[in-house]
């Protein structure tokens, strides 16, 4: 009776202390970098359309509050 439920050994390039060369360390590099740099685009872009859509609503908050409304007329 033969168990089914065993792991195939890998092949020696896909160990876990498989070398990386240079090419693959500045590839490594460069996509993290590439990474972050989008993140960071998607948060500022998600900040701006926030900061555009509560301005008005702020504005009429601070109206409101000071009675600017009544002043103008």
């Amino acid at each position: 009776m033969k168990n089914t439920n065993y792991q195939k050994r890998l092949p020696r390039g896909y160990g876990k202390h498989r070398k990386k060369n240079k090419t693959q360390i500045t590839a490594s590099i460069i996509l993290e970098i590439i990474e972050v740099g989008a993140v960071l685009i998607t948060l500022s872009t998600v900040t701006l359309s926030l900061t555009l859509l509560l301005t008005p609503l702020a504005m009429f908050c601070i109206f409101y509050k000071y009675r600017i409304f009544e002043l103008i007329n």
